[in-house]
């Protein structure tokens, strides 16, 4: 029992001991020993402390390093609710003007981790690109669905504003932007979009200016997600990797599957509906872009949407602008 005991403790205690040091400085908030003149120290508990014994119990496990940001976090959230508003001078000090530099160092960071990780791959691959680079750069300091979440936001503002440079066809890439189901289903979407933030944007604001603003600026966001995305589409062909024998799809930044070629059944080139429930389309807008070529494996796969979502199809249908082309060289 003893042996189990210790096998437990060695295993957990980076949660067990903090947990415990914030629930002595919360009985210790809550008691009547608290006075003000113990305010300063609490916090620096709270912020430095925990966060510090935190990082020693973690530092030769296999816990990732940034979950001490997570803890800090917490820390700070526990002492802004606990602490009297009148004791927390040192603590809105230290939100005004540490937090910042925090939130600037590790976006420093993530794009000097994607720069060396670009230019060590782009040695070596042509398959890399930006939102690769960014979504590893990403993982390395968040968990899988932050990094997943923050390598998208990254990616609007990037390709919307900062990738202007000419794409230059790859061998074996293959595109599908051009095909006008695409650019019309698009379009559409965008001017549906412009027309209906307008309108309830006007009828909201009868009501409330505040939640009418809100909801405007959250509708232009998710245009602004749109159009990054039909730009990245250009940036981001699909691709055959035939050095490493791996197809890999791509719909913008908003979706992504790296499949054996040696899973591939048999290829398809046809636009007919199907409604096998088999056959998932690989874009997110689904049936609204309708496909040109559909793509049977011999076992289930998995691909990603937008935000890193996974689902899992034994076939795909999807768009291709040179369809024949690519039926035939995976054909060879």
């Amino acid at each position: 029992m003893f042996i189990s005991y210790n096998k437990y403790w060695s295993r957990y205690n980076f949660i067990i001991i903090p947990a415990l040091l914030f629930l002595s400085l919360v009985l210790l908030l809550k008691s009547s020993f608290y006075n003000n003149s113990y305010a300063n120290y609490i916090i620096i508990d709270f912020l430095v402390t925990i966060p510090f014994i935190y990082f020693l119990l973690i530092r030769r496990k296999e816990v990732p390093k940034i979950t001490v940001l997570s803890v800090f976090v917490l820390s700070t959230f526990l002492a802004s609710f606990l602490l009297p508003k009148s004791d927390q001078r040192l603590l809105d000090l230290i939100k005004d003007f540490i937090i910042p530099v925090v939130e600037l160092g590790i976006f420093g960071f993530i794009f000097y981790k994607a720069r060396l990780l670009f230019k060590t791959f782009k040695q070596n691959s042509t398959s890399v690109d930006f939102f690769d680079t960014i979504q590893m750069a990403t993982a390395e300091v968040f968990p899988k669905k932050i990094a997943h979440f923050l390598a998208t936001e990254i990616s609007v503002f990037y390709y919307l504003f900062f990738d202007w440079k000419k794409v230059v066809s790859k061998e074996n890439s293959y595109s599908y932007h051009k095909e006008g189901t695409y650019n019309g289903v698009f379009l559409g979407i965008i001017l549906v979009m412009l027309i209906e933030t307008f309108v309830l944007h006007v009828i909201l604001e009868k009501w409330s200016v505040t939640v009418a603003w809100i909801l405007t600026l959250l509708s232009v966001y998710t245009l602004l997600q749109f159009l990054a995305i039909f730009k990245s589409m250009k940036k981001r062909p699909v691709l055959l990797d035939a050095e490493n024998n791996r197809l890999i799809l791509k719909f913008g930044f908003a979706g992504h599957a790296n499949v054996s070629i040696e899973n591939i059944d048999k290829i398809e080139v046809s636009s007919k509906d199907f409604e096998d429930e088999n056959v998932k389309y690989f874009s997110f807008l689904g049936k609204l872009c309708g496909h040109n070529t559909i793509i049977h494996f011999k076992e289930m796969v998995e691909f990603e949407t937008i935000y890193g979502i996974k689902k899992q199809a034994k076939s795909l249908a999807l768009i291709l602008d040179d369809k024949q082309g690519f039926y035939n060289l995976l054909s060879e």
